[in-house]
């Protein structure tokens, strides 16, 4: 009975010791189709079917009225797919060599995809590129990868991970030119950083020309074929561009993100702008195609394994025409200024909170962004034309502050409509005005300008008091749109603050900084009657193919706070005559018509000058128009080094002026 037993046991064990080994291979088998390349062919049951993955079209974007603003055109990349590959690396490599001959032979090298190389140097001299040595940069990341990929140390050395590649990939200094190796070496390292298997393919080269697709086509390179793919097309490429953004490959930075969503590591991406803010809406997913062939290499069959699926459009609250018109007087406005520099501009519509342009002075081209020469160009500009001053941008708001310090000083009962300061152009010694207003009231302050009107008001109130109104407002408040915004910051008391602050806080100077959209939401709010609405720059999502809605952004209020009656009236009327009683504004609101569809138009606003340390100083206007008591629109403009407040009123009027044009037709 023992004997037999141990027999049974002796059995179990051998069965046990045959098991384990089978799926010991198979785990190795495995990891070798995964890991280490084409070793095994994947396809060696079934040669005669070739995958191919096929584009899901990205979503376009429009503007409010249905214009197009980005969209698609077609092109080609040239891949290299892994179930079409031959079997050995020599195969391999001759094909890999063949398809960088046909590049260089159609004059097409420029379109080798961007890659993250680690090395440089032509073989055996190769060193680690300067970019490594940078644990944030792309080039770190990747490397990191592909060493944990290829079980690595970490710290392999540059000779170290060539003679991998060299041993791994059968790259003999026999067989191929010291040129050649590094040219493989570079190929098959962009293949392990991308993941390159059975489910993902390795893009080359991207938007070639139809010559080199009809040249490889014709020299039967297996393993090369040609995906059908999207490019972004740019209707208005110098217009909206710091709003509409790019896309481009995947960064480290995100890297770990996009995997988890399962984004293959060669796609591209929204990096900015809207592109970024709605890639959820407006990526696509891939599909793959399956093509049969018969042993004479005809195509029998062509069906999806996984169909391809398009992203859904975006349709912004933007008006196109309303972008192009201030974005070319903001310029036109800020070459006419010797000293001025950058702007911004920000319009919107102060009952729903959508945004009707954002502009940002000085811009680029989004059609030639992907030019190596012009892309340097932007990044050696001192004026930061990559900077969006409309979003990212703070200043501070100078003399546009008054109309929130007033606000507050009226409803906390600090002043009144009679209340009356005078004005000799110096204050307390060290705070002075730039004009001598003598008695001055609440109206005559805010046409005027009055700096000793708002001392008094900051001295009596501190600004902590008159910060909790403006703040309500939206200064120094996330605004609500969907971009990427800089918050700015509220100016309060502390520790070392003094009187003398309070009085500079009061007149928007001291630390108070905001953003030109931050002005626009301030202005909106006022002219509200104090609700704040949330800004939104994304008005609908819709089908790709059918442009049904599928989701509608609503109007939302942020906050609203309490204005009495009378000190909403003593507002508006105020700023009424910043425009129509100053005659350096007025010349440029003078011939927009005062009458809309029979409707009467009204402007108010309010002009700043704001003291920047060693510098000019900087304009800034934020102002409304009212048709028939209705507030309609509100534009703030900032020219950094504008000197006069009026000359920021010029951009507020030509797009007013354009707005009440298409308003009337």
């Amino acid at each position: 009975m023992y004997e037999r037993k141990r027999n049974v046991g002796a059995r179990y064990i051998a069965l046990a010791s045959v098991f384990s080994f089978i799926c010991l291979v198979f785990i190795i088998v495995l990891a070798v189709v995964q890991i280490k390349g084409p070793q095994t062919d994947y396809f060696s049951d079934d040669a005669n079917v070739r995958r191919v993955t096929v584009s899901g079209l990205r979503g376009e974007i429009y503007d409010r009225n249905g214009v197009l603003l980005v969209g698609n055109s077609t092109s080609y990349d040239l891949i290299y797919e892994y179930g079409a590959m031959p079997e050995s690396f020599a195969e391999v490599n001759a094909e890999l060599l063949g398809i960088l001959d046909a590049m260089e032979y159609n004059m097409c090298e420029d379109c080798i995809a961007k890659d993250y190389f680690a090395l440089e140097g032509v073989y055996p001299n190769v060193r680690y590129r300067e970019a490594v040595a940078d644990t944030e940069s792309n080039e770190y990341y990747y490397l990191q990868r592909v060493l944990k990929r290829n079980g690595l140390d970490a710290d392999t050395d540059a000779q170290e991970l060539a003679e991998y590649y060299i041993k791994r990939c059968k790259l003999s200094s026999e067989t191929y030119s010291d040129g050649e190796i590094i040219q493989l070496m570079r190929l098959w390292y962009e293949m392990d950083r991308v993941d390159f298997g059975v489910y993902a393919s390795y893009t080359v080269a991207t938007d070639v020309p139809m010559e080199l697709v009809t040249y490889i086509k014709e020299k039967g390179i297996d393993g090369a074929t040609f995906k059908t793919v999207s490019k972004r097309v740019y209707n208005y490429p110098d217009i909206a561009s710091h709003v509409l953004g790019r896309v481009g490959k995947i960064t480290a930075e995100v890297a770990e993100y996009y995997e988890e969503l399962g984004y293959p590591m060669d796609a591209y991406v929204g990096v900015s702008g809207c592109e970024l803010a709605f890639e959820d809406i407006l990526h696509g997913q891939d599909g793959t195609m399956v093509i049969e062939y018969d042993d004479d290499g005809n195509i029998v069959d062509k069906y999806y394994e996984t169909e391809p699926i398009s992203g859904n459009d975006v349709w912004l609250t933007i008006d196109i025409e309303l972008q192009i018109e201030a974005e070319r007087s903001l310029a036109e406005t800020a070459e006419s200024i010797d000293t001025a520099g950058g702007g911004a501009v920000t319009v919107m519509d102060p009952n729903t909170g959508a945004v009707l342009a954002i502009a940002s002075y000085p811009t680029y081209d989004l059609g030639k962004f992907s030019d190596i020469d012009y892309y340097a160009s932007l990044l050696e500009n001192t004026d930061n034309p990559l900077f969006n001053r409309a979003l990212s941008g703070a200043y501070a708001p100078g003399s546009t502050y008054k109309v929130g310090a007033a606000l507050a000083a009226l409803e906390k009962g600090a002043i009144s409509d009679s209340t009356s300061y005078t004005c000799n152009k110096v204050h307390l010694h060290d705070l002075t005005c730039l004009d001598n207003h003598g008695p001055t009231n609440v109206y005559k302050a805010i046409q005027e300008s009055c700096n000793i009107f708002f001392y008094h008001v900051g001295e009596n109130m501190g600004i902590d008091a008159i910060t909790k109104y403006t703040a309500a407002l939206g200064l120094g408040s996330s605004t609500g749109i969907e971009l990427a915004e800089r918050e700015g910051n509220v100016a309060t008391s502390g520790r070392d603050w003094s009187e003398t602050m309070d009085a500079m806080a009061a007149i928007g100077q001291a630390t108070h900084s905001y953003t030109p959209l931050q002005l626009s939401v301030y202005m909106s709010s006022i002219v509200n009657g104090g609700v704040r609405m949330n800004a939104h720059i994304l008005d609908s999502t819709r089908h790709f193919y059918t442009d049904e809605a599928l989701t509608r952004v609503e109007a939302s209020v942020a906050q609203s706070i309490d204005i009495s009656g009378e000190s909403f009236d003593i507002l508006m009327d105020a700023m009424g005559r910043v425009v129509y009683n100053n005659s350096e504004v007025y010349t440029y609101f003078r011939d927009i018509p005062d009458t809309v569809d029979g409707k009467r138009v009204y402007f108010g606003g309010k002009t700043g000058t704001a003291e920047v340390a060693g510098q000019i100083d900087n304009a800034l206007f934020t102002g409304f128009a009212l048709l028939d008591g209705e507030p309609q629109i509100v534009v703030s403009c900032i020219i950094e080094e504008g000197q006069h407040g009026y000359y920021a009123s010029r951009v507020a009027a030509d797009v007013m002026r354009k707005f009440f044009a298409r308003v009337g037709s």
